[in-house]
């Protein structure tokens, strides 16, 4: 035994396990490398996506708030009718077609579903992937539920008396008999609650684009960090 030890070339030896050292950690370097290199590319899809996603979503959010602001200058104005018995006149006859007017939130959430689906700590930065998460599941359902609420307002309260003072044969929506609008109590108790819906929501839809302008400025700074 003692000859076989003598035997051996501890120098050689020493240098093959130095070399099957350095070959598996090389390889595992190259492996994490790989991988790391893998769940980047997906990392910056998925910002990219989310990125293009608020784009399309803002101009969307866009539309949404001139809507509501034209509704809610609509309102304010039959509401000065009606306290200062004014008369019709071309400035309120030119709005009235905006009480037609619904608004949907037409939202792209496919790229969220998506991160979802491969899992939020694809984002590896924590402060961004809270961002995305906050922006899509409070600040749009906060939107989708009180959207919800205007729109049954709208059919069960404000489309019935439209249907009952106005003719609605063409977009020009002239009241039937201008006086007899005005008397009704329920359609002026109607349009005051419309003014107060109308901007609640047009505050939230002007909250939601600074969120969006905001998350898009985050979302870029981050692209330029990982691309």
């Amino acid at each position: 035994m003692k000859k076989l030890i003598k035997g051996i070339n501890w120098k050689y030896a020493f240098g093959e396990l130095l070399l099957i050292f350095l070959g598996i950690t090389i390889a595992i370097w190259f492996n994490n490398w790989n991988e790391t290199k893998k769940s980047n590319k997906i990392e910056l899809k998925s910002i990219k996506e989310i990125k293009s996603a608020i784009h399309q979503d803002i101009l969307d959010i866009n539309e949404n708030i001139y809507g509501f602001s034209m509704r809610v200058k609509l309102y304010n104005q039959v509401i000065e009718h009606v306290e200062k018995d004014l008369p019709m006149n071309d400035s309120l006859n030119t709005k009235l077609p905006y009480l037609l007017g619904v608004t949907t939130f037409l939202s792209n959430e496919g790229p969220y579903e998506t991160l979802k689906s491969r899992g939020l700590e694809t984002i590896s930065n924590d402060s961004l992937r809270l961002q995305i998460a906050l922006y899509y599941d409070f600040e749009y359902e906060k939107i989708k539920t009180n959207e919800k609420q205007h729109y049954e307002h709208y059919i069960n309260y404000l489309k019935p008396l439209m249907i009952k003072h106005f003719d609605l044969s063409n977009y020009a929506l002239k009241p039937i008999d201008y006086d007899t609008l005005f008397d009704d109590f329920k359609f002026k108790q109607t349009i005051n609650w419309a003014l107060r819906t109308d901007q609640y929501m047009l505050e939230l839809y002007k909250n939601l684009l600074k969120n969006g302008e905001t998350l898009i400025k985050e979302l870029d700074d981050e692209i330029a960090l990982i691309d």
